[in-house]
């Protein structure tokens, strides 16, 4: 089941989604270097649409799209068998929670990155409108400081918001850009919300 799973999300994001994205959206990639992720990362963006985590995985190599898991609320992806079966064979995400029924929302999150697997995360936790963003919630940073080892990489998605905004689903091309930064670690010395805003800065850097 695994395997079949692999080459479907290949299928999906290499043969439809990816030229769909490129060509037909015309959303154009950037980077400052491209990740490696034969260690463990957490590609960290900001968040206007559906579309940016879509454009975050089509510029995930074949390999990577084994190892790489966007970060998902367990309330809107998990609230029905299709959504639930689409954010697993599909995205192969890991779900969290974004009330407090469990002790630790980001146990799964954790247990991946033990196992050596990486992390799409947006900290602003749900999607905002086009061109603003909110103020991130610290798991990340929580994340980044209980494992040292592990870089993050910087992404910020503009126009994305344009293409699909928040409570539409009418896609129309824009004028819009995915922007992968150089992989940074943070200090673990560091309080959390440095981190927070250490990360913050570095993804609004890279608009410039």
């Amino acid at each position: 089941m695994e395997n079949l799973a692999f080459i479907i999300r290949v299928l999906l994001f290499k043969g439809i989604l990816g030229p769909f994205v490129k060509i037909v959206l015309g959303v154009k990639f950037r980077y400052d270097e491209r990740p490696c992720f034969d260690q463990p990362k957490i590609i960290v963006a900001n968040h206007n649409s559906h579309v940016d985590a879509i454009a975050i995985l089509c510029s995930l190599s074949i390999k990577d799209l084994k190892r790489v898991h966007p970060v998902v609320a367990r309330d809107y992806f998990y609230r029905n068998s299709f959504t639930k079966l689409f954010a697993k064979l599909c995205l192969n995400s890991v779900s969290v929670s974004r009330s407090r029924q469990f002790e630790n929302p980001l146990k799964q999150c954790e247990s991946l990155l033990e196992s050596g697997h990486s992390l799409i995360i947006f900290p602003e936790g749900t999607r905002g409108n086009a061109n603003e963003m909110k103020d991130f919630k610290q798991g990340v940073s929580i994340l980044l400081k209980k494992f040292p080892n592990v870089e993050f990489v910087p992404a910020f998605c503009e126009g994305f918001g344009e293409i699909l905004p928040k409570g539409q689903w009418l896609v129309l091309p824009s004028n819009s850009f995915l922007k992968i930064g150089k992989s940074k670690k943070v200090d673990r010395s560091r309080e959390v919300s440095d981190i927070t805003n250490y990360i913050r800065k570095s993804i609004l850097e890279l608009r410039y």
